[in-house]
């Protein structure tokens, strides 16, 4: 018999992807997200491996958002027996089967692409300190659900109202509170029954920076929870936003002055957004005149129109603007663009305009077809905002590969790199710690996920100062509370 309640880390352990929480009581057993590993291949092939959890005795899944390092596997569910509501924000649920189908397209491909021998792939050819490859697939990819487990799952997803009570089966109960980090987004706070006695966890989800210029302010329950799952991607950076914000207007201000070409590698869901109100903004003021601005991504051209329908979730400016009948990420100067023909046509445009393209970290999708047309182009420049996986073509590129092989074709790299450093969807080192004392009573244990070491235990060391303790579990290791 289960002598205290706990939670247990199945990914995000350590690393930043893969966010799987089991949460245990005597009488309930629910699961926070369930995301795929990303990077590598051998880390992808992690994903066909499910974690030890018997998953037809869940009583509910819970999902913080659509990002796929939170969403991915969910696809798996029904194949592995779980056959129980997905509770979700409202917003996520407009999101979530589109993503999930998606997934399974991509995965498909990826297949036959491996048999064709066209999967996607690069080589560090120049300079000789940076020669890797990304490995090809001595095996095929692994297929994780298909169109119909997508269809599937997308009918067991409930949208619950933010901020208030919704009882779960099995005896537990959950709310959602705005984590401010994209559109739909929520932290998990669970309240369940043990040995007579109630208790809370909040799951943080991910944690978005303060001062967001697009989304509403961060929510926290009206008391702490006796344990938190707290996200430190972050945990050991300081990013300055207001300083990427002049860096990133400095080089649209260039780009538009002199012509050139500006590729930016964007997520669908977050990063994308948030280029299209600075893009906006800069509109607005007349800093853009004929400069045209080219959004190529499906999933974000989705993502911006479940924004645009949920106002209340956004900042009170743009909330304004929604108000008035005006939207805060559309300007005249923007083509949203939908499909593979739409992307390929951009190779007869002459002249500067901004492609926005996925994926984030140049390794799939319409940017690698963009990187290919223009790394040889001294007029084009190649504009990174985040993070860059280890082992990523966009972070070869970020560290100085001057020739590579993508996808078989060899390419000089000519174009500019630059870097705006500071934006980004997670909070900062400073946000996190703000989060963290937003709380009405301090929380006395903190388990940390959704971070590498360095972040795990300088971001640790900072909140045991304050008196709380603080867990680093290993994958799988139960921390009771």
């Amino acid at each position: 018999m289960m002598t205290s309640p706990r939670v247990a880390l199945f990914g995000a352990a350590g690393e930043v992807t893969g966010s799987c929480t089991l949460v245990e009581s005597q009488f309930s057993r629910v699961l926070v997200d369930f995301g795929m590993f990303q990077g590598a291949p051998e880390q992808e092939l992690r994903n066909a491996e499910p974690p030890p959890i018997d998953f037809a005795k869940l009583d509910a899944v819970v999902l913080t958002h659509a990002h796929i390092d939170h969403c991915g596997r969910l696809g798996m569910l029904s194949r592995l027996g779980f056959n129980g509501p997905i509770i979700v924000s409202d917003a996520t649920s407009e999101l979530l089967p589109r993503v999930l189908r998606a997934s399974a397209t991509l995965q498909f491909v990826r297949v036959d692409e491996h048999g064709a021998g066209t999967a996607p792939s690069f080589e560090v050819l120049e300079p000789a300190h940076l020669v890797q490859s990304s490995r090809a697939r001595e095996v095929p990819p692994v297929v994780l659900f298909g169109h119909r487990d997508a269809d599937r799952v997308a009918k067991m997803v409930r949208a619950i109202p933010w901020s208030a009570w919704h009882e779960l089966p099995g005896g537990m109960r959950v709310r959602l509170h705005h984590a401010c980090h994209v559109v739909g987004a929520a932290s998990v706070e669970l309240e369940l029954e043990h040995a007579g006695t109630r208790r809370r966890v909040l799951c943080s989800g991910d944690i978005g920076p303060f001062g967001n210029p697009l989304l509403a302010v961060h929510q926290w329950p009206e008391r702490a929870p006796d344990l938190v799952v707290m996200e430190c991607t972050n945990g050991h950076r300081s990013l300055r936003e207001h300083e990427a914000v002049r860096s990133f207007d400095a080089v649209v201000h260039d780009a538009v002055a002199n012509g050139r070409r500006l590729l930016f590698p964007v997520f669908a869901l977050g990063r994308a957004q948030q280029f299209l109100q600075h893009f906006a903004r800069l509109s607005r003021a007349g800093a853009l005149d004929g400069y045209q601005v080219y959004l190529d991504s499906g999933m974000a051209v989705h993502g911006a129109s479940v924004l645009e329908r949920h106002p209340r979730l956004l900042a009170p400016e743009p909330q304004r603007m929604m108000l008035r009948g005006e939207s805060p990420m559309e300007f005249p100067q923007l083509h949203r663009l939908t499909s593979r023909s739409q992307s390929e046509d951009l190779r007869s445009i002459r002249g500067g305009c901004a492609i926005l393209a996925g994926s984030g970290f140049c390794d799939a999708g319409p940017i690698v077809r963009h990187l290919l047309d223009h790394l040889e182009d001294e007029g084009s420049s190649l504009v990174f905002t985040g993070f860059q996986l280890e082992g990523s073509l966009g972070r070869a590129l970020l560290e100085g590969a001057t020739r590579v092989r993508v996808n078989g074709h060899e390419r000089s790299v000519r174009c500019r790199i630059e870097r705006v450093e500071g934006v980004s969807s997670h909070g900062d080192r400073a946000d996190l710690l703000r989060w963290f004392e937003g709380f009405p009573n301090q929380p006395l244990r903190v388990v940390l996920n959704h971070g590498i070491g360095e972040a795990r235990s300088e971001f640790g060391a900072a909140l045991e100062r304050d008196g709380t303790t603080v867990h680093t579990p290993m994958l799988g290791e139960p921390i009771t509370f």
